[in-house]
């Protein structure tokens, strides 16, 4: 399946490895799962929602110290 401009999944995964997560603070993490329509995840207790759309798809990343976060494509920068 492609998504996100046409890249499909490992496209995504790949070019989105070492990306900068912006946020509370910074840190960096891997994703390990993308969504192009509407998106909640309960993380720490708390219900986390992205809209996300084929042009800002949303990302679940888990970072570096193992924490998780739910995050636009546009809350993100490269590292």
């Amino acid at each position: 399946m492609a998504l996100a401009g046409g890249m499909n999944d490992a496209q995504i995964r790949q070019e989105l490895q070492g990306q900068l997560v912006v946020g509370q603070g910074e840190g960096t993490g891997k994703v390990v799962d993308h969504f192009t329509d509407k998106v909640t995840r309960t993380i720490k207790g708390k219900e986390i929602t992205r809209n996300a759309t084929e042009d800002d798809p949303a990302y679940l990343i888990e970072q570096d110290d193992g924490d998780r976060v739910l995050k636009s494509h546009t809350e993100l920068k490269k590292a």
